[in-house]
């Protein structure tokens, strides 16, 4: 056997919504995708999961607040294990829209940011199509 093949191949197994949400439950950043006239944008965020949400906070004055209120966007988090080549992911789709108001959010549905700056508008993706995948070692 060649240096670039292996013993045994990773098996791939899809996770059901319920995993899915456990494991977006786990973390607490994840990267937030939209499209810009530019092309595709990804940008890291830290987030909470409520009922039927990802919620996360940012600025009002950057391209996130700009371009994704009232559009389809996406939500993934990840883990990932070099050594034995295994892992997961939940992609998370939905319509995203500004929170109106910071007190229509429970104290715990609302996001610490790590970034320094004014991060006062909060955005919320909706769990409209959850799917996950997790990458078991062979």
């Amino acid at each position: 056997m060649s240096e670039t093949q292996r013993w045994t191949q990773s098996r791939l197994h899809d996770l059901d919504r319920q995993e899915c949400r456990e494991l977006l439950e786990s973390h607490r950043v994840g990267r937030v995708a939209f499209v810009t006239p530019g092309g595709p944008v990804v940008l890291p965020v830290n987030y909470v999961v409520t009922e039927d949400a990802i919620v996360f906070r940012t600025t009002p004055h950057g391209e996130i607040a700009r371009q994704i209120d009232g559009r389809r966007a996406a939500f993934e988090v990840d883990e990932t294990d070099d050594f034995t080549e295994s892992g997961w992911s939940v992609l998370v789709q939905g319509v995203a829209t500004f929170v109106e108001s910071a007190r229509d959010l429970p104290d715990e549905s609302r996001p610490t940011a790590w970034a320094d700056g004014i991060r006062s508008l909060f955005v919320r993706i909706r769990l409209e199509t959850v799917t996950g995948r997790r990458l078991l070692p062979g």
